[in-house]
């Protein structure tokens, strides 16, 4: 499969020509936000380094790949360089600081998971797009877990621009050891927990806590590269566990503990 990696503001990303079922939702989500949504992605999928994008509230821009890539799916009412104001739920969200996280996505990518009255853990919670979204479908609470001091910044803002009262920030990377940047899930478990749900997209601190992750019904992780050894090991500690593959090296677990 053809691979691409692109970067901005130190935001990389990993561009795969997606499988059949991803490219389905992809043009879902580039119609919602592009009038040229056919232009916007073959460009893109072309390595071209501006994309001329025509929002569907009328302004016409030229973006980064990476750029049009993050805003895609969402139902953009107005963008400056740092902040996006966009439609979810019949309310207008304003996200600051669009640039350094992954507000399409996070507003697209988890429609699966059920949050109505449940506690969430949100492990890489980056700008506070994902959290807010889990507090706009219905979480009882979300525990947001990031370390990037940048995104800790922004996410506050966002939460407090959008009126969320419901989310505790962890501005500490996930770790198997405790100290003034790390946390370990056992010890968000004790203080935050029990939780109802676990979104995890920490780029590959799965991999060294999912020894811990037993007691939390339902699972989601995005991961990249090697899904295996960690569908496996959810399947021996008790979860039904389904894989959706994105493309060949990216995608979404899916696991729920069998009761």
């Amino acid at each position: 499969m053809k691979k691409f990696i692109i970067e901005s503001r130190g935001v990389k990303v990993r561009l795969y020509s997606p499988t059949i079922k991803r490219l389905i939702e992809l043009l879902r989500q580039y119609k919602k936000t592009y009038k040229n949504w056919y232009s916007v992605m073959i460009d893109i999928f072309r390595s071209k380094d501006r994309v001329k994008c025509a929002f569907k509230y009328g302004e016409v821009i030229e973006l980064t790949r990476l750029e049009a890539i993050l805003l895609s799916g969402l139902d953009v009412k107005k963008l400056t360089d740092d902040e996006v104001t966009f439609s979810f739920l019949g309310k207008n969200l304003i996200l600051r600081g669009w640039k350094d996280g992954f507000p399409g996505d996070a507003f697209n990518d988890y429609r699966k998971a059920d949050v109505r009255e449940k506690k969430v853990l949100d492990i890489g919670a980056a700008i506070g797009d994902s959290p807010i979204y889990f507090s706009l479908m219905g979480a009882k609470s979300v525990v947001a877990v990031e370390p990037d001091p940048k995104k800790v910044k922004y996410m506050k803002v966002n939460l407090e621009l959008n009126d969320i009262r419901n989310v505790i920030v962890v501005d500490k990377a996930l770790s198997t050891v405790d100290n003034e940047r790390e946390v370990r899930l056992n010890t968000l478990l004790e203080k935050f927990g029990p939780f109802d749900i676990a979104k995890i997209d920490c780029e590959g601190c799965e991999r060294r806590v999912i020894s811990d992750i037993k007691g939390i019904p339902e699972i989601i992780i995005e991961w990249d590269f090697e899904y295996r050894s960690l569908a496996e090991k959810l399947r021996e500690e008790g979860y039904e566990v389904k894989v959706e593959k994105h493309a060949r090296d990216l995608g979404m677990i899916y696991a729920r503990f069998k009761r």
